[in-house]
C-alpha cells in the first residue's frame, strides 16, 4: 500500500532495508504479502531526531497534561484496589470505564449503554477485530480517498477489493459512492461496511456535512451494507456547530469506535466499540484470542481519570492549543504557499491535506525536506492502491506555534526549488485542482 515511502525514510536517516535476503519468505501466509510498513511509522525514526521539526505524526500534545493529575490518579488507583488493577480482567472491559465511555460519549450527543460497548487496546485493535470477523478474501468494502491508514492495513491484511471514494469540501461525494453500490449490486455483489472518519477526517481534515451523513445511512441501508465509524478527533472541534455522529442516526447498522488517545493518553492504549449486540459477541471473541482483556490497571487509571478529575477542562485546553497551531499553520500556508498549492481547513482535529502540482511526488521530495529539516507524510500512504501522489499530509498538533510557522517556511523553499526544477525541465505549472485539497472555507 505504502509503495515508496518506506524507501525514502530509510534513505533519509541513512538506514539500510532491515532485511536484503528473507529465509522465511515462503512459510509465510499469503496474507502478508499485503502486510505493508507505515510511513508514519518509518518517520518515527526520523522525527526523532532533534533537528528536524516534524509535521508528520499524529501525535497528541501529552504535554498539556499535568503530570501530578496522572501520578495522583494512578495513587488512588493503587490505593484503592491494587489487587484488582494488578490482576486479569474481563474481556469486554472493565465496567465501571464503560459508564465513563457512555458519558463521553453522550458529551458528544451520541447515546449509549455500557452494555453496548467493548473496551479494546487501542481503536485500533477495534478497526483489526472488526476486519478479522467480517472481511473474507475477496470480500468489497468502501472508504474514502484518502483513508486513515492504520485502517488501510488493517484491512488489507485480509485481502479485500476496497473501492475508494474521493472527497470534496463536505466530505465522501454520495453521488460516487451511489455509483459503486449500485455498480456493485448488477453484478450481485455486496459491499460489507463503508468505513468513515467524518470528523476531522485523518489525514484530509474534513468534516462530513450533517445532510450527507443522512444520505450516507440511506445508501448503506438501501444497500444493505453496515457502516463502521471512526470518531478519534469528535471532541476535538475548535468552531462551528457540531454535525450529529452516525451512530446517532442508526444504533441497527453503524459500528462506532473511540479511542481516549486524543483526549486523554495514547500511551494507555484504551480505545472502545459501540456495536449491535449480534456483532458485538462475535467482536468479543475475536479479542479473546488476540489478548484476553485490555491491561486492567490502564482501564482502571482511565476510570479514576475521567470521575474524579476535571477532563472536559482538560478537552478545553487541548483545543486552544490546537486552535492556536492549526491557525499557525493556515497562516504560514498562506504567506509562503499561496498559489502554488492548495490545502484543507480543518474546523478542529490534528491535520491539514495540502495537494501540490501534479508533477511533483512527495514520496520523492522527502528526502530533500528532511536535508531541510522538515518532515510530512506524503500521500500515497493514505489510498490502498495508487494515489495522492501530490499530496502530503501536515499535523500541527505536536510543535508549538513558532515551530509550525518555521517548519511550513522550510518546507515551502523545498517545494519552491521542486518547481524552479520544473519550469528548468520544461513542466508548466499551474495551481493544484484537485480533490479536498479546495476547502479553504
Amino acid at each position: 500500500m505504502e509503495k515508496t515511502g518506506g524507501s525514502v525514510a530509510k534513505r533519509c536517516c541513512g538506514m539500510s532495508p532491515r532485511f536484503t535476503l528473507d529465509p522465511f519468505s515462503d512459510q509465510y501466509a499469503h496474507r502478508t504479502s499485503s502486510m505493508l510498513s507505515s510511513e508514519i511509522r518509518d518517520l518515527l525514526a526520523i522525527t526523532a531526531r532533534p533537528d528536524i521539526i516534524s509535521l508528520a505524526g499524529g501525535l497528541p500534545y501529552t504535554q498539556a497534561f499535568d503530570p501530578e493529575i496522572v501520578m495522583r490518579t494512578v495513587r488512588r488507583v493503587l490505593a484503592e484496589d491494587h489487587a484488582a488493577a494488578l490482576q486479569y480482567g474481563p474481556t469486554d472491559g472493565y465496567a465501571p470505564l464503560k459508564h465513563s465511555l457512555v458519558e463521553v460519549m453522550r458529551e458528544e450527543g451520541t447515546p449509549c449503554f455500557p452494555e453496548d460497548i467493548i473496551i479494546t487496546h487501542g481503536a485500533q485493535q477495534g478497526l483489526e477485530i472488526i476486519a478479522k470477523i467480517f472481511i473474507n478474501p475477496g470480500d468489497h468494502i468502501i472508504t474514502e480517498a484518502p483513508s486513515y491508514v492504520g485502517a488501510l492495513n488493517s484491512f488489507l491484511s485480509y485481502q479485500p477489493n476496497i473501492h475508494t471514494i474521493p472527497m470534496d469540501a463536505g466530505g465522501m461525494i454520495l453521488e460516487r459512492l451511489a455509483e459503486v453500490l449500485k455498480g456493485l449490486s448488477a453484478r450481485g455483489e455486496r459491499v460489507k461496511f463503508i468505513y468513515t472518519v467524518p470528523n476531522f477526517q485523518n489525514p484530509a481534515g474534513i468534516t462530513l456535512l450533517a445532510e450527507r451523513r443522512f444520505g450516507l445511512l440511506e445508501l448503506a441501508h438501501d444497500y444493505d451494507c453496515l457502516v463502521v465509524e471512526d470518531n478519534p478527533y469528535g471532541l476535538l472541534r475548535f468552531e462551528g456547530a457540531p454535525c450529529p455522529t452516525l451512530r446517532s442516526l442508526d444504533e441497527s447498522r453503524v459500528i462506532y469506535l473511540g479511542t481516549l488517545s486524543k483526549i486523554f493518553s495514547a500511551g494507555m492504549r484504551i480505545g472502545w466499540v459501540a456495536a449491535p449486540h449480534p456483532i458485538l459477541d462475535k467482536l468479543l471473541l475475536a479479542k479473546q484470542s488476540a489478548d484476553l482483556c485490555t491491561s486492567t490497571f490502564t482501564q482502571m487509571v482511565a476510570h479514576s481519570y475521567f470521575t474524579a478529575e476535571d477532563w472536559k477542562g482538560q478537552v478545553q485546553q487541548l483545543l486552544e492549543y490546537y486552535r492556536g497551531r492549526r491557525d499557525a499553520m493556515l497562516g504560514a500556508l498562506e504567506e509562503y504557499l499561496s498559489g502554488i498549492a492548495e490545502w484543507t481547513h480543518p474546523q478542529g482535529g490534528l491535520f491539514v491535506w495540502a495537494t501540490l502540482p501534479e508533477f511533483i511526488k512527495t514520496s520523492e521530495m522527502l528526502a530533500a525536506a528532511v536535508d531541510a529539516k522538515v518532515a510530512y507524510v506524503p500521500g500515497s500512504g493514505f489510498f490502498p492502491y495508487e494515489g495522492g501522489e501530490c499530496c502530503m499530509r501536515l499535523n500541527f498538533s505536536y510543535s508549538d506555534v513558532e515551530t509550525v510557522h518555521e517548519g511550513i517556511k522550510r518546507l515551502a523553499k523545498v517545494i519552491k526549488r521542486e518547481i524552479s526544477l520544473a519550469h528548468a525541465l520544461g513542466f508548466k505549472v499551474s495551481r493544484p485542482d484537485v480533490g479536498p485539497s479546495q476547502d479553504k472555507q
